[in-house]
């Protein structure tokens, strides 16, 4: 899948919550409109980018597995 973005967060082998935090903080710095790619080889990752896009004007874009990991495109609105 090939979604132009403009961050790119690596957040393999990073223990829950990390990548979430990582991923917060990352978006917050970001214009409206940007994307943000996170990588993610942890599964409860998933559950916590979910939450933490409901939770803030964010949209998931989209969800995948990889061979890297799990990727998420994030969207700050």
């Amino acid at each position: 899948m090939s979604v132009k973005h403009d961050i790119l967060l690596d957040a393999t082998d990073e223990d829950c919550p990390m990548p979430m935090v990582h991923s917060k903080s990352a978006l917050d710095t970001m214009s409206s409109g940007q994307i943000l790619k996170l990588i993610s080889n942890k599964v409860g990752s998933i559950n916590n980018i979910r939450t933490l896009v409901a939770n803030n004007p964010y949209e998931l874009l989209s969800e995948y597995k990889s061979e890297d990991g799990f990727v998420f495109l994030i969207q700050k609105n």
